[in-house]
């Protein structure tokens, strides 16, 4: 169509509420490659200047986000659409393709490789698929979560609090609170049994919670 102005639909604006949107567009751009860059900077440095890594995540995460390790390396495709809890712990190999928003709560765990992809495509619509239509849908990580290694989670989906994710998983719906899935698409097997909690098995007078006392 030769009226068609694509402007509108260029936006990070348009891209983050979820609808139909052009990878396309200067602003967008810039957005992503001024995150590719500090993303870059990032894995490049490893352990090696721990105090400038920790400036780069703030920088490039969500104002919002607390204090959390990520390991390098890692992918984070936007970062202002990423917001992570205090004392999150992400192991080495995190690819975050945030097109829509992404949010990890407080404490939780994330084992390495795990992959959180929130952009979506045409499915039925190959035409529109080829034309460079996409869009995107939230991810919501409660608190104290526990995924395993190579866990995927798709765009749309709520793991709720407490949940623990078998390694390998692919979540493709929501997971309810204090709920145990694994497979491919992800089930739950079981709920959070508390007559069973580890904390039997530590020595003598060693508390449940070690961080709160170092």
């Amino acid at each position: 169509m030769d009226n068609f102005d694509p402007t509108p639909y260029e936006s990070i604006e348009w891209m983050t509420g979820g609808n139909w949107y052009l990878a396309t567009g200067a602003h967008r751009q810039e957005v992503a490659d001024q995150a590719a860059l500090l993303v870059h900077e990032f894995n490049q440095l490893g352990p090696t200047n721990p105090q400038r890594s920790t400036e780069i995540i703030k920088e490039l995460l969500n104002p919002a986000s607390g204090q959390c390790t990520i390991k390098a390396p890692t992918i984070i495709e936007y970062g202002f659409n990423t917001t992570i809890g205090e004392h999150v712990f992400i192991n080495f190999g995190l690819t975050i393709l945030d097109i829509a928003p992404v949010y990890i709560g407080a404490r939780s765990m994330l084992g390495p490789n795990c992959q959180l992809y929130t952009a979506g495509h045409p499915v039925h619509d190959w035409e529109m698929r080829s034309g460079g239509w996409e869009n995107g849908k939230p991810i919501t990580i409660g608190e104290d979560v526990w995924l395993g290694g190579n866990v995927t989670v798709v765009g749309g989906v709520s793991i709720g609090d407490r949940c623990v994710i078998g390694a390998g998983a692919v979540v493709t719906k929501d997971i309810p609170a204090d709920s145990i899935a694994v497979g491919n698409p992800a089930r739950v097997l079981k709920k959070r049994d508390i007559k069973k909690l580890e904390r039997d098995q530590l020595p003598p007078n060693a508390p449940v919670d070690a961080f709160g006392v170092l």
